[in-house]
């Protein structure tokens, strides 16, 4: 392993064990405060956004979702490396993905605990600087916990299953042996000529599905979209409604693209402008201009991709459209 990448992982574990081990509040700011850099950037999904400072990210994000939750456990299940575009001396940056399962006994952002066990679906992107963590991108699917409280108002509409997204089929992503620099080339290659090609023609037909990906592809969408199996299952339960009921308005450059090894991530903040023409998710049809932020998370096998973990915010998008849904729980 490039010995960067190894120190970046290690910066990352011990941020991320430290930080599942303290408590609320003083604890968990003394945490941020000693792994994180005085003038940390976060980003996050909807309520969090832009926050800068440790202490911020402490107070904000992770102090209430411990009391919400006081016990909690991380299920991580990729972690892996790289310079951004795969390019020595750009930055360097850590990819983690899991579940946070934990006893929901408060309430966390207005939504009312359940008294049982919950999942939160995660990506955090954390950019490594002099072994502090500098920037955070982190996708929390809060979403999801909406759905598994039961006020979700718009599960009957989601087009895909709605399951617990497990990791990788090949159980190797938690990526700590030496990677070989071609195969992460190849991965890196084939998703970026993959999403070039996707942006080109904003339609996924089944040619362009043959091309890229293995017949029996795993899409792993967010919430309100769900998860789609095979070529089939994914135009039936993902693009085929998304092409329909969305009208494009501009497709953007990724902010980020990192691999190594098989496995990849792209990040764009925001990925899509569009309009809702159709009731996309059952949100009534409205002229609002709407944006969506992504990351995808990507592995390859062989010559095609064969898994892909989508991570949206999608209480944004509907924020956009007049629906704030946190505000909204209960009514």
């Amino acid at each position: 392993m490039i010995p960067d990448f190894k120190n970046a992982k290690a910066t990352v574990s011990a941020f991320r064990n430290a930080l599942d081990n303290a408590t609320p509040e003083d604890a968990t700011s003394r945490v941020c405060i000693n792994h994180l850099h005085p003038n940390h950037q976060y980003r996050g999904v909807l309520p969090f956004y832009e926050l800068l400072g440790p202490t911020a990210l402490a107070d904000t994000v992770w102090s209430p979702l411990k009391i919400a939750m006081p016990i909690m456990q991380r299920r991580m299940d990729i972690l892996f490396c790289g310079y951004h575009d795969i390019t020595f001396n750009n930055s360097i940056w850590v990819i983690e993905m899991g579940k946070i399962l934990g006893d929901f006994t408060s309430h966390w952002l207005n939504i009312p605990a359940t008294g049982k066990t919950v999942y939160l679906p995660y990506t955090s992107l954390y950019k490594i600087e002099n072994s502090l963590i500098s920037e955070t991108v982190e996708f929390l699917d809060i979403f999801s916990v909406i759905t598994q409280a039961g006020l979700n108002p718009f599960i009957n509409n989601q087009t895909g299953a709605h399951i617990l997204s497990p990791g990788p089929k090949t159980n190797d992503g938690i990526v700590t042996s030496t990677t070989d620099q071609a195969e992460t080339k190849k991965t890196y290659d084939l998703t970026i000529r993959m999403l070039t090609e996707l942006a080109e023609s904003y339609t996924s037909s089944t040619n362009h599905l043959a091309r890229h990906w293995h017949s029996d592809m795993n899409w792993f969408g967010p919430t309100g979209i769900g998860t789609s199996f095979g070529f089939s299952g994914y135009q039936r339960g993902h693009t085929g409604p998304f092409e329909k009921k969305l009208d494009m308005v501009e497709i953007h450059d990724w902010e980020l693209a990192v691999a190594e090894g098989h496995f990849s991530a792209v990040m764009w903040w925001p990925c899509l402008t569009m309009r809702n023409i159709d009731n996309y998710m059952g949100v009534p049809a409205n002229n609002a201009l709407t944006e969506m932020r992504v990351v995808d998370l990507y592995r390859r096998e062989g010559d095609k991709l064969a898994e892909n973990w989508i991570f949206i915010d999608m209480l944004h998008f509907l924020k956009m459209q007049g629906i704030n849904l946190l505000s909204k729980i209960g009514e």
